[in-house]
């Protein structure tokens, strides 16, 4: 269960507190745990606190939504939306997976969990998918890639990082190890070999913020 939170009187809540609150539940315990009498006692606050934001518990879970797509829709599309070279597209995408700051694989889970038993998310979430997908694939073909191509290699590196998620691989192995990866998960992603230069800033890149976490 979530912290309890520690009581504030000169603290007015706002949309966005109510939003992360339930974010945080929809992770935690799944869809069926965010209700507005649970997300009330959490905060410490009354059920007319919800209301002077949502509507209802309907309007809450769209904002859920929205911040999914924001999250995690928008980080991978802007990632290879202006890669000078098919070099930075696909490591801008690795670097947006390996970072959860930017991409939530739990909340991306959280979501699809949620749309096994939502026929309206569902749907959602298949246009989500078929967005990031088609985002990749025009990257892909700026760099040269014929359809359909560009877009079979688009799915495949899409869905892989979403079935690494769903299937909780550990990473067992050193830094070390994980990076000398690069070079061959780049080529079968792409048929290309990675600049030798490129791969080396991007592995100092990685170990520097390994360093400080």
């Amino acid at each position: 269960m979530l912290a309890t939170s520690k009581p504030d009187r000169n603290h007015r809540l706002t949309r966005e507190d109510w939003t992360d609150a339930a974010l945080s539940m929809l992770v935690e315990n799944g869809i069926d745990a965010v209700q507005i009498t649970v997300l009330a006692r959490h905060l410490q606050v009354t059920r007319g606190s919800f209301y002077w934001h949502f509507e209802s518990r309907d309007a809450l879970l769209t904002a859920l939504i929205d911040r999914w797509r924001d999250r995690n829709t928008n980080v991978m599309v802007e990632a290879v939306a202006d890669a000078a070279t098919l070099d930075d597209g696909i490591l801008a995408l690795f670097a947006v997976w390996t970072d959860h700051r930017r991409f939530d694989p739990d909340l991306d889970q959280a979501v699809r969990d949620w749309a096994r038993y939502d026929d309206s998310l569902r749907d959602r979430v298949k246009a989500e998918d078929a967005a990031r997908v088609q985002a990749i694939a025009r990257f892909f073909e700026r760099f040269g890639y014929e359809q359909p191509e560009a877009f079979i290699r688009a799915r495949v590196i899409c869905f892989t990082q979403i079935t690494y998620y769903a299937l909780g691989v550990a990473e067992d192995e050193s830094f070390k190890q994980r990076m000398g990866y690069l070079d061959a998960y780049f080529r079968c992603f792409t048929g290309r070999d990675i600049t030798p230069g490129t791969a080396e800033a991007y592995r100092d890149l990685l170990a520097r913020g390994a360093a400080r976490s």
